[in-house]
Formats: structure tokens, sequence, C-alpha cells
């Protein structure tokens, strides 16, 4: 089964702001009778390096750039300084988070396979997530828990709340600012492209704020 819409509108958004994406990253479990069974995904981890450029600087006449701003949406809340990684949960409906984004066993193995802290620090990192939402892990990066949802009053506590209809807003908006250098650009990813085919058909998101 493919991507959903949500996490595949999610993950252009987040690549779009210079992050590094695993879509519903898989976790499996291996049981003493070597029987393996899947346990569970998690729908989006992300990874921002810090000190980006959209310009490669090899070359005045020519440069290689893509659909990435070098100042990050300012809904994201993005540390301005250092490296910074998401632990994304998305909902086309109301802000909610799955079991599994909460639970412990899930969390230490997926940030200990992603490499992004120590074994032996998991425990901690993910205390701390499940605590306040955010931590910084031995090597100085910062984790955070992000909520993608379409509507809902609030996050879990500590978690950061991004409704789907700034994400929406920020790709049409980022679309249309290059539209001059990108209207001949056919996007494989498929967020990006329905969006871009609609500005070539002239057709506009219209967002009702009054959800």
């Amino acid at each position: 089964m493919g991507i959903d819409v949500g996490t595949q509108l999610v993950q252009a958004y987040l690549q779009a702001n210079g992050y590094f994406t695993v879509a519903d990253y898989p976790l499996v479990e291996v049981a003493k009778s070597q029987v393996v069974r899947s346990v569970t995904d998690l729908d989006m981890l992300a990874f921002r390096f810090a000190g980006q450029s959209v310009d490669s600087g090899k070359s005045k006449q020519q440069k290689v750039v893509g659909p990435m701003v070098l100042t990050p949406d300012a809904a994201l809340r993005c540390p301005q300084q250092g490296t910074d990684m998401i632990v994304a949960e998305v909902k086309q409906g109301r802000a909610r988070v799955n079991s599994a984004s909460r639970n412990p066993r899930v969390l230490e193995a997926a940030l200990s396979r992603f490499g992004c802290c120590e074994p032996g620090d998991a425990n901690r990192v993910v205390s701390e997530l499940l605590q306040h939402g955010q931590t910084r892990v031995m090597h100085g990066h910062k984790i955070r828990m992000v909520l993608f949802a379409s509507s809902g009053e609030r996050a879990p506590a500590g978690w950061h709340l991004v409704y789907l209809e700034q994400v929406f807003m920020f790709l049409d908006q980022l679309l249309r600012e290059h539209q001059s250098n990108w209207r001949s650009i056919d996007f494989h990813d498929p967020a990006l492209a329905w969006l871009s085919l609609l500005q070539k058909s002239k057709l506009s998101l219209q967002i009702d704020s009054s959800n």
C-alpha cells in the first residue's frame, strides 16, 4: 500500500523546508521463535542539518536549486541554530496521536535504528520526548514531536501542531513565487505535481478558514 495523500503532502512540505524525510518508517519484531511480524510504522521521520544553502555555489553562470527555501516556514518552528529532527504524526482529520507514537519501545527502536542517538541513550531521549515533546541527544541535535492535522485545537502536551491548511498555503505560495522558473518542470512528487498542475491550469486554492 502506498503512502497516503496526507503524508505525501507533509513530506513535500518538509522537503521544501530543507528536511530529509522517511515516510511510513517500518518497525518489525523478531520473536524468540524467529517469527517476524510487523509491529507498526511511524508516519514520518525528518532531519534538517544546520548551515543549509539553496545555492550550490560552484558556478555564477549556472546553479542547481530545488523547490526548497533557505528560511523555513515560521509555522514549523524550526530551530534557528543547530540540527533538527522531527518525529511526525499526520492526520487528515482532527488532531490526535496514534498509540505507536507514544509507545516507548517503538520510539526507542526507531531512533536507535535511524542512528540519531546511541542505543544506551535512547531510553532517556524517549522518556524526555514523551514528557516534554522535545529533547536534545548526546550528539547535540534536537528531536521534536510534531503533529500535522486538518483540525483540532491542540496537540498532546509538548507536541507542536501544524495545520494542513498552512502546509497547503506554504507549498502553493512557494510554487507561485518561482512560477517563471518552474513552469516547464513536471514534478514527480505527487503533492507538488498536483499543486503545480492546478497553477498551470490557472486554478487556485481557496482555503475556508471558518472551520
